[in-house]
């Protein structure tokens, strides 16, 4: 996991320190770091409104779209490296499969053997171009992240 850190950081150099340190804790944990309110509290923002705004204004998705693309993208960066059955994956995570299933085709919109045959690097692709870039530069979030 720690490899696509400095890729989505490349990829949206203009992210702020807690931004960074949102995603990198997102990545840490598989995904799933709390509600929105306790990571407004840990980011030392006032509310999870707060949050939202600054989420919304750097282009990145609402924590809760955020939290599924990492997810997937770890569970996708899993079963490449070690193996790692999506059912396999989602009981050590204390979550249900069919669910686990669902939340791959909604964040995505394809289904868990599509996605596992695209690979980590086509999830990172598709989250990368739900990511608003700020800047004016001609390359796209994915160009900036691979070079």
């Amino acid at each position: 996991m720690h490899q696509l850190a400095p890729l989505i950081h490349n990829a949206l150099p203009h992210l702020s320190f807690r931004l960074r340190a949102l995603i990198d804790a997102l990545l840490l944990a598989g995904g799933s770091v709390g509600t929105a309110q306790e990571l407004a509290d840990r980011l030392g923002f006032q509310n999870r409104f707060c949050l939202a705004r600054v989420l919304a204004r750097a282009g990145l998705p609402p924590v809760h779209r955020l939290s599924g693309w990492i997810t997937v993208l770890h569970w996708t960066w899993a079963w490449e490296r070690e193996g790692v059955s999506l059912p396999r994956a989602a009981l050590r995570a204390g979550r249900e499969p069919p669910a686990c299933y669902r939340l791959v085709r909604r964040v995505t919109g394809a289904p868990w053997a599509q996605v596992r045959q695209a690979g980590a690097e086509w999830v990172l692709a598709r989250f990368l171009e739900q990511c608003a870039v700020s800047d004016t530069e001609p390359t796209t979030a994915l160009e900036r992240a691979i070079a």
